[in-house]
């Protein structure tokens, strides 16, 4: 591509889909990746003009206004952002057309049901004021929306420079990972992770699982794990993992912070073998932590979504705390899946001592899992 291209009035789809409570950003990371590459696309447009979805509103609804988006794209920038009313129209025209060299966001595409359905004239409307597509919401890449597949039919449309790099990343660990390799899976449910579970567990040399779904799995071996958090419809699922060719690679925690109540945030910790039937297990313990640690120091590649219990509570935070510092300070290719992992390493350590972490929880897991991602690879990369 030549030196000389020119974007014009460019349209950004980025990935801003940021917890938001009161109007205040509880986490930034995804406003951050999402303008890592601006100045680039500064250089070669008129204007730049961002657009995204927020949350799941029922038509309008103004707490999910990206106003505060925003407000804290302005911030981070250190200049205005204007933002815009609406996702088409005249307004959207006049203003782009009278403020050359500005930064502009549009609001919440889901307030049109259009996009959701994918519509095709939607597309044509959103589009028409511009000069320019760039395709860079990696974890919205997994939804057949308007803005995902539909755009690119009306102006020239690239994949941008932050969906090109996720793709990679995640091609790495799927195609030519260093041995030995690990993944390193918490969360709630075994049912979300169980895809995930069944293409990795082949390629992998060690799984380990923390958090809630591990229960299950400990349920199936016959452990008793007392009122913690268990899929019971899994458990045969489970059981087969365990007893198949791959079952080996598994390991789990052996020890864990208990409580008789969530709400009390009381802390004991206990081994699997001394649970009494009003036990929750909230939280991995010492024991299980250097395992993981001997495991993880020893591997050359390493991939983490999940967190190993609720960290947001102080007394529950040390498995997750723990497993956080031993990843961002190995000598391995370190590639984290997005959600609440990221909140985790902002709180308990650095983003920049991690190779990748992803901006899409779900569309990470969709990728890695084997599945056709509509908004992957359809344009051409931008390269500037």
């Amino acid at each position: 591509m030549s030196s000389e291209i020119k974007l014009g009035n460019t349209l950004i789809r980025a990935d801003l889909n940021v917890p938001i409570e009161n109007k205040i950003i509880l986490d930034n990371f995804r406003i951050i990746k999402a303008i890592e590459h601006l100045e680039e696309i500064r250089k070669k447009s008129r204007t730049v003009t961002f657009l995204s979805h927020l949350g799941r509103p029922h038509g309008v609804e103004s707490e999910f206004s990206l106003v505060p988006v925003a407000m804290e794209m302005s911030k981070i920038l250190n200049e205005e952002v204007i933002f815009i009313n609406s996702v088409y129209g005249s307004e959207v025209g006049n203003k782009i057309n009278n403020q050359p060299g500005k930064i502009f966001l549009l609001e919440n595409l889901r307030f049109h049901k259009e996009e959701l359905e994918n519509s095709e004239s939607f597309a044509k409307r959103v589009t028409q004021n511009f000069d320019t597509f760039i395709l860079d919401a990696f974890g919205a890449a997994h939804r057949r929306h308007s803005s995902i597949v539909s755009f690119g039919k009306f102006i020239e449309s690239y994949q941008g420079k932050l969906m090109t790099n996720e793709v990679e990343n995640l091609q790495l660990l799927v195609n030519s990972p260093q041995k030995p390799f690990t993944v390193m899976l918490g969360g709630a449910k075994v049912s979300d992770k169980l895809e995930l579970i069944n293409k990795l567990l082949p390629i992998v040399d060690n799984l380990l699982i923390g958090g809630g779904m591990c229960f299950t799995f400990l349920k199936a071996l016959g452990n008793n794990i007392g009122s913690s958090l268990c899929e019971d419809d899994y458990l045969n699922t489970a059981k087969e993992l365990l007893e198949s060719e791959n079952g080996h690679k598994i390991h789990l925690p052996s020890d864990f912070g208990v409580t008789k109540s969530i709400d009390s945030g009381l802390r004991k910790d206990k081994y699997i073998t001394e649970f009494s039937n009003d036990d929750i297990g909230i939280d991995i313990s010492n024991k299980s932590i250097n395992t993981f640690k001997t495991i993880l120091k020893n591997s050359n590649t390493v991939f983490w979504n999940g967190p190993m219990g609720i960290f947001e509570k102080d007394n529950f935070k040390m498995g997750t705390q723990s497993v956080t510092e031993i990843v961002s300070n190995l000598n391995a290719y370190t590639v984290v899946g997005g959600g609440d992992s990221v909140s985790a390493i902002r709180k308990f350590s650095d983003p920049s001592k991690f190779n990748h972490i992803s901006t899409g929880g779900g569309a990470s897991l969709k990728y890695l899992q084997g599945n056709e991602l509509p908004g992957v690879n359809i344009y051409k990369p931008l390269i500037l």
